[in-house]
Formats: C-alpha cells, structure tokens, sequence
C-alpha cells in the first residue's frame, strides 16, 4: 500500500460525504469568509474602531489557518498510520467480497453492500456509507477491470453500467 493508493482512496471517500467534501475539497468554504474578515479588519482600521474586535477577527483567521492545516495534517498522519507495512488482499467471486490485512480477516456478502462507485481508474466498494474500499484498476492482480465492473454488477443492486 502506497501514500498514493491511500491519498486517492481518502479523497474518494471524503467526495462522498457532503459535509467533509465542503470542508476538506471545498477551497472557497474557508477562503471566502477568510476574505471578507480581512477586508472588516481593514474597514475597522482604517475607521478607527475598537481594537479589541479587531484583534479578536485577526486570532479567528490566524486559527481558522491554524485548523485548516491541522485537518491536512491529520489526514496524512492518517495515511501514514494506514499504511505503516500493510498490505490489503481484496479477492471477490459469488459469494462476496473478503478482505484479508495482517490483524483481520472480514467477508462481506453482496447483499449487505451498497452500489459501488464506478470510476475510469477504478472501483470504490461501498460497505457502508462511512466505510469503502478503493480498488485502483493498476492494482490487480488477477482479472481484468472488466472482470471486476461485471461482478459487481451482476452481484451488487443498483450498480449497472452508467453508475458513478
């Protein structure tokens, strides 16, 4: 597992979620209200307001940077953690989908899965809303991409061709 598997796979799993697509991919979320503070500070200085308000606006831009580098931090000290010598064998046939690490072993069937993302490069299997696996098509080791997108539509509900 790679920093680069485990970067793609986060970001498809955060575009998923619409409250931490708006937060973490959302670059006007945390830009514009940044702007508009910093032209009140100035508005404020120039007009010689208080400054007590002013200070207080120029610490919550100075901890709004402050968060938005903690949340990039702790998404990579995240993919470190995940990929600290892992590896993840994901084998799927009839009966569902096994995922094999060093600490677990887990089986899925297909009727507890919800439709799977389909995307030029690859698949994300959606366990639950919160929990997926990314299979980059690179990645595998037996079959074809083709061989992948036909099991999971025939298996899994909703996941016909078209769907992403």
């Amino acid at each position: 597992m790679s920093d680069e598997y485990v970067a793609e796979a986060q970001r498809l799993s955060i575009a998923q979620n619409k409250m931490l697509k708006f937060v973490y991919q959302t670059w006007w979320s945390w830009w514009l209200p940044r702007a508009a503070m910093a032209a009140l500070i100035i508005w404020l200085i120039v007009n010689g307001f208080d400054w007590s308000l002013t200070a207080w606006l120029v610490a919550f831009i100075a901890l709004s940077l402050f968060a938005e580098w903690l949340g990039k931090r702790n998404l990579v000290k995240r993919r470190e953690k995940l990929i600290s010598d892992s590896s993840i064998i994901v084998s799927m046939d009839e009966n569902g989908v096994d995922v094999v690490t060093e600490n677990s072993n887990s089986h899925s069937k297909w009727a507890g899965m919800l439709p799977p993302l389909v995307y030029p490069h690859g698949v994300l299997i959606k366990f639950s809303r919160l929990s997926g696996i990314w299979l980059p098509d690179q990645a595998l080791i037996e079959g074809s991409p083709d061989d992948v997108r036909k099991l999971l539509a025939e298996n899994v509900k909703d996941s016909g061709p078209g769907r992403k």
